[in-house]
């Protein structure tokens, strides 16, 4: 059985995190598309350097290397004895200069002088120039990454995230109310085949073994009778309920009185409450004002006065007493029953949720009644709510706004 849960910020948690996952993604390829911009500038700079040594002239300040395909170091701008330098064919730089025509690596340390270099190289036949430049602080600042970026990013997820706080505190309602919807019709499918699958058993005893008595053939047909109008009751509480949670009901601007509504209870149930020896007591007001649909209010009462009669065992007395504060009814429907432990009253409104599942179905509840009451007093402006009974029992409050 799937019980209500209060709204969580679950769809806020969720759209939080993707958006923080988002933006990280964001912030490391802006990292990486940055880092790659600036030495791309940097090597750009290099390649013409190296395109102008061809040409005859370059920037007298900046180191130049000439070696051939092979590795070896023909020229260096630093170094008047180049047959000492090592071969040079593995350098990343010259391997991407044989490969694409052109190639860089970064800070790595120079064996000449032992410093770190940013080197650059281009292939121009079956000889590449090499440009490189030390990592000094000034070279180092330029290639620092500009975090502006990531500020901006921050801002703009600071109010997206606010945007999302409002937007689904908006829409939480409506979600709740589907969420409602969803656990109505999977309780229902479940607690639906319990009847159909006992009507199809019933029913195929019927069918397969045409020896039975009349006597046991009517057992049956019984049983499939009252299975079937608990489906029925089952489907009626479905169809009031769905109508409630699309507030397909508007509240009526007649004037009705709840005493009325009550007394037609009381006489429609005083048998039920006489055969179980509980004494029915009204303490109301001989007139009670109040603005709305009779048959509504009506469905409200007489469900709590179906659920005590159901489950009320051990009762001598069933109290109503209505009190009026300020413009709200407060209504208290108590009993002195075996009433309900403490950790099962918040929940006892949800819709299919018994204390005692397998004296409910005995008993043929459809487990919504109180649910349904609980949804007309919300429409009503009201408010339900369960506690014990001084004494042993249970007390159920009913609040309903007696304006519009």
């Amino acid at each position: 059985m799937m019980t209500n849960k209060k709204p969580t910020n679950i769809f806020f948690i969720t759209a939080t995190i993707l958006i923080a996952v988002a933006t990280l993604v964001f912030g490391i390829y802006e990292y990486g598309r940055e880092r790659s911009f600036r030495i791309d500038i940097l090597h750009s700079r290099l390649q013409l350097n190296n395109y102008q040594i061809l040409m005859g002239h370059g920037n007298p300040s900046i180191r130049v290397t000439i070696i051939d395909t092979l590795g070896n170091v023909l020229y260096d701008s630093e170094k008047c004895n180049v047959s000492t330098i090592e071969n040079h064919l593995q350098r990343k730089e010259i391997q991407e200069a044989l490969l694409q025509g052109s190639g860089y690596d970064i800070k790595r340390v120079s064996v000449t002088n032992g410093e770190k270099h940013f080197y650059s190289a281009t292939r121009f036949g079956n000889r590449i120039i090499r440009s490189s430049v030390p990592y000094t602080a000034e070279l180092t600042a330029s290639l620092q990454h500009d975090y502006t970026f990531f500020y901006y990013t921050v801002g703009i997820l600071g109010l997206l995230l606010v945007a999302l706080y409002f937007r689904f505190q908006l829409i939480r309602s409506e979600n709740e109310k589907q969420r409602l919807k969803r656990q109505l019709t999977e309780n229902a499918a479940h607690e639906l085949k319990t009847p159909a699958a006992t009507i199809e058993g019933y029913l195929e005893t019927l069918v397969t073994n045409p020896e039975l008595t009349i006597a046991q053939q009517k057992t049956f047909i019984e049983r499939c009778y009252q299975q079937s109008r608990r489906m029925s009751s089952l489907l009626t509480d479905m169809s009031t309920l769905t109508r409630l949670d699309q507030a397909e009901i508007q509240r009526p601007k007649n004037k009705i009185d709840l005493a009325a509504v009550f007394r037609q209870i009381e006489e429609e149930t005083s048998a039920q409450f006489q055969e179980k020896k509980i004494e029915l007591k009204l303490h109301i007001p001989d007139k009670i004002p109040l603005c709305g649909d009779a048959s509504w209010l009506y469905s409200l009462f007489r469900n709590i006065f179906n659920n005590t009669l159901a489950y009320a065992s051990g009762a001598t007395y069933f109290l109503v007493d209505v009190k009026q504060a300020n413009d709200r009814l407060i209504i208290k429907l108590s009993d002195n029953g075996i009433g309900v432990p403490e950790e099962h009253l918040p929940h006892i409104f949800e819709r299919f949720y018994r204390v005692d599942k397998s004296r409910s179905r005995r008993l043929g509840g459809t487990g919504l009644g109180l649910a349904i009451a609980k949804n007309i007093a919300i429409q009503y402006g009201g408010a339900i709510t369960a506690t014990e009974t001084p004494g042993g029992g249970l007390t159920i409050i009913v609040t309903l706004s007696q304006t519009n």
